[in-house]
């Protein structure tokens, strides 16, 4: 696995039925069981952080949306917003994956 990809961790961490299961009810539901805790999230930040930027950024651009700055706005503290973040880009990341299984 490459040392700082988001994506190859997501597929070798997670199932097929656990990646559908965190597009479609997210990760703040519990079923991404390794990145429940903010020890968990703060980790894989501080791993991925360039990489799930690029992850979010590019979502925002194909999407012609401004999640990212929402995430800014409504957060208070440093390990929030990382949690926040993370998340985001593993629900990104499980539904492109589920949907590249369905096609």
């Amino acid at each position: 696995m490459s040392e700082n990809n988001f994506i190859q961790y997501m597929r070798d961490t997670y199932t097929d039925d656990e990646l559908k299961e965190i597009a479609l009810h997210g990760c703040a539901s519990g079923c991404a069981n390794t990145l429940i805790y903010y020890r968990d999230t703060s980790e894989a930040y501080s791993k991925y952080a360039d990489n799930i930027h690029n992850i979010i950024g590019d979502y925002m651009e194909s999407t012609g949306t401004d999640d990212f700055a929402t995430l800014n706005e409504n957060l208070g503290s440093a390990m929030q917003w990382q949690n926040a973040i993370v998340w985001l880009a593993a629900e990104l990341v499980a539904y492109d994956l589920i949907s590249e299984l369905i096609d």
